[in-house]
């Protein structure tokens, strides 16, 4: 299992709609609305680096979501129970 967070910026109005969209998506473990550069921080899990590709591109294409930056978390936690 792979987990990440990703950074989003929204355009101006959108944020509840972004947010709302984003609690929808498989994988999204938790929403922080923030204040500075982005407007929201995803914690998000996958399976695989395919799955969170999936995920990521999805939250991008949606309306209202400017930009996104994806901080993937370098040790898989399958891997640390070996």
């Amino acid at each position: 299992m792979l987990s990440a967070c990703v950074l989003i910026r929204t355009t101006h109005g959108r944020f509840e709609d972004v947010v709302e969209f984003l609690g929808q998506l498989k994988g999204v473990k938790q929403i922080f609305p923030t204040l500075g550069r982005y407007d929201v921080v995803v914690d998000l899990e996958a399976l695989d680096l395919k799955a969170l590709d999936a995920t990521v591109i999805k939250m991008g294409k949606f309306a209202g979501v400017v930009f996104t930056e994806t901080l993937v978390e370098l040790k898989d936690r399958e891997e640390e129970k070996c």
